[in-house]
């Protein structure tokens, strides 16, 4: 299956040389000039081989000289990705080595309730447990970390993280960067001691604030740097920091283009300078290096901007350096900027259910939702599955917070500020950034999986101290369907009325389509019998 992927995507092969911190070699071609340049050799991580995702602590080479304590994924910091194709399944044993309980969470995957990684379900140290299950949604770069009950921060930051990368074979035509012009980029912020240890020890103002390094790292690699020809390159951005934020330009201020977010492609490039990052986000861009003449370089970094917190440490908003890019031969490849991306469905307010609001504040020192601090055995909502809802957030408080909901994704419908959205807004998004003092609207519909699911502040010392809260998308009806040959029969329980049969070539999102043919009775069920034509077709009940 992944030999067949990869020849069809036209990717280069990669070197599994120093797994230990996952470490691609370069090939000689773009060795040129290594031991001359301060810092390291951007690491990328490696694809997952095979089904097993083992959690343990481990030494690794992080810095040159130095041997660094981290829990690593399958020995890497990062964990190695994970890359399937759409309409593939995602089959893995999640394997605890660590001497506490542990679970892993899919981040922007619309995983089935008992594989989504709730922190109900972790297992405890020595335990392993299986995760199964198809992938249908669109091509994006989502991501996988620990989502352990009160431990999240602490083995998110000592490494437990990892891409998960979902491709789409439609999107090859459109001439987007591959190979070795795709390169992901995993976001973190460190704080290092003499001897190059990045030990948890938060105090009680980075519970508050949110724990921020001084140091970092991208891809695990620190003061990295890389090689570029002068073509095309897709960048895809993860913010994997526990509570940092970051603007990301580059130094010379030259634009770039922004071409996706969490849930992927945006209906259109558009032209910036400079991105907002939040954790738990991943914003993919494409940068030009024609412009650049061989011989030249360019920083990508985190610009300043007024942030807060650090009042006995790091702070936000400081200008930190992310990448050193080196242009150092001619473009290879054929990469074009597409002028227009697939269309994206968009949500209608007016088709909107009901609105519900998250009051978004702080109670002494922790942050709560609508006064409350996180009770697993309590679920404090119910969502009717496939109800379009607007959710406002609003931050009442001084901390700025990303809120996260677990088993949708969602559109940015409005902020207090007013005017227009933001560029990042745009497209599906599973991460919503809500500055201080701020509200904002989001447009939601679950309608993957029914089941109890959570959402929470991305910021894990908030989430771990208790801003999350369980909700539950309740079932729809029992819809039992019967195909044979191009002829459907669908049928439903006749309690279930004013339930409206839907179908779709997707089997998640808002393209939903009613079915003309009226149901009719047989028996004590309604019962719809159709004629289709097209190999896949996906049903569903929703209300009207």
């Amino acid at each position: 299956m992944n030999t067949s992927r990869r020849q069809f995507l036209g990717r280069t092969g990669r070197s599994a040389a120093l797994a230990a911190v996952g470490v691609q070699f370069l090939p000689p071609s773009r060795l040129r000039a290594q031991t001359a340049r301060p810092g390291n050799a951007l690491r990328l991580p490696t694809d997952l081989s095979g089904d097993s995702l083992t959690v343990a602590r481990a030494n690794l080479a992080i810095w040159p000289g130095y041997s660094t304590e981290v829990s690593a994924i399958n020995g890497m910091v990062p964990g190695p990705t994970i890359r399937l194709l759409r309409g593939q399944e995602f089959a893995a044993r999640v394997q605890n080595d660590l001497s506490e309980p542990l679970v892993l969470h899919w981040h922007g995957v619309l995983a089935p309730e008992r594989m989504d990684g709730h922190p109900r379900d972790q297992v405890a140290a020595g335990r392993s447990y299986q995760v199964r299950f198809p992938i249908r949604q669109r091509a994006a770069t989502c991501w996988y970390h620990a989502h352990t009950d009160g431990l999240t921060a602490k083995q998110a930051y000592q490494g437990v993280a990892g891409l998960f990368i979902v491709e789409d074979p439609g999107e090859v035509s459109l001439g987007l960067p591959k190979g070795d012009h795709d390169v992901p980029l995993v976001l973190t912020d460190k704080r290092a001691n003499s001897q190059r240890q990045i030990n948890y020890t938060p105090t009680m103002m980075d519970t508050m604030s949110g724990f921020l390094g001084d140091v970092m790292l991208t891809n695990g690699t620190p003061d990295a740097w890389l090689s570029v020809d002068r073509g095309l390159y897709r960048f895809r951005l993860l913010n994997a920091s526990n509570a940092r934020i970051y603007k990301v330009g580059l130094d010379d201020g030259r634009a770039f283009l922004l071409v996706a977010n969490d849930g992927g492609l945006l209906p259109a490039p558009v032209r910036v300078t400079s991105v907002m990052l939040a954790p738990g986000q991943r914003l993919e861009v494409l940068v030009d290096f024609s412009s650049y003449a061989v011989g030249a370089s360019v920083l990508l970094k985190s610009l300043p901007f007024a942030g807060g917190g650090g009042m006995m440490g790091p702070s936000q908003g400081t200008e930190m350096d992310l990448l050193r890019l080196y242009v150092d031969r001619a473009a290879t490849g054929n990469a074009t900027v597409p002028g227009v991306l697939p269309p994206m469905p968009s949500y209608a307010p007016d088709q909107a259910k009901r609105t519900r609001v998250f009051t978004l504040a702080m109670s002494g020192m922790v942050h709560t939702i609508n006064g409350r601090l996180f009770d697993s055995q309590r679920v404090d909502f119910s969502v009717p599955f496939g109800d379009l809802e607007i959710w406002e957030y609003r931050n009442t408080g001084t901390e700025p917070h990303p809120m996260h909901a677990h088993g949708a994704l969602c559109q940015v419908l409005s902020r207090s500020g007013g005017g227009q959205l933001a560029p990042e807004d745009a497209g599906w998004r599973d991460t919503v950034f809500v500055n201080a003092r701020e509200t904002v609207r989001i447009l939601i519909r679950f309608d993957a999986h029914p089941g109890v699911f959570v959402h929470h502040c991305h910021n894990l010392e908030h989430e771990d101290s208790g801003m999350m809260q369980n909700f539950e998308v309740l079932p729809p009806p029992g819809l039992a369907i019967r195909r044979d040959g191009d002829r459907v029969s669908l049928s439903w329980p006749e309690s279930a009325e004013g339930w409206r049969l839907e179908s779709s070539s997707e089997a998640t999102g808002p393209s939903w389509d009613p079915v003309a043919e009226l149901p009719v009775i047989e028996g004590e069920r309604w019962t719809a019998k159709l004629i289709e034509t097209t190999a896949n077709r996906f049903y569903r009940l929703a209300k009207p």
